[in-house]
């Protein structure tokens, strides 16, 4: 995931670029929507898409790219998740003069994530 972000970003990973051929997502299923994504962005010119299609698919890369991909390097470590989450909501906050539609629905999705966040995790959040 880390280097086709830096190839949508408009770089060229360490080892140079390779595409292979979409796979199983068993392994991935959870990631594979934004893998999947990025690759539609990447090739959309010989899919021939739409150009609102391209827009889309241009703006949710933004977010992926600047955002998601980063946090997901991030997480590795479950005591670090109290500040990640409030970093990326203060990022959220920022991106909003970008790209409003998606800082929001973004917002209201970590909305159903804060239930962890009690007196006991502070700490986490605050001494990173």
């Amino acid at each position: 995931m880390a280097e086709l972000t830096l190839i949508v970003l408009g770089d060229t990973p360490p080892r140079g670029i390779h595409w292979s051929r979409p796979g199983a997502i068993h392994q991935a299923r959870w990631m594979a929507r934004n893998l999947y994504s990025m690759k539609m962005f990447m090739f959309a010119e010989q899919l021939e898409y739409d150009e609102e299609t391209v827009v889309k698919l241009e703006r949710l890369n933004l977010f992926l790219g600047l955002f998601y991909t980063p946090m997901w390097m991030s997480s590795t470590l479950a005591a670090d998740a109290p500040a990640n989450d409030l970093q990326f909501m203060k990022d959220m906050m920022k991106f909003k003069r970008t790209d409003p539609e998606i800082a929001q629905a973004v917002l209201q999705k970590l909305e159903n994530h804060k239930w962890y966040l009690t007196q006991e995790v502070v700490p986490f959040a605050l001494f990173r």
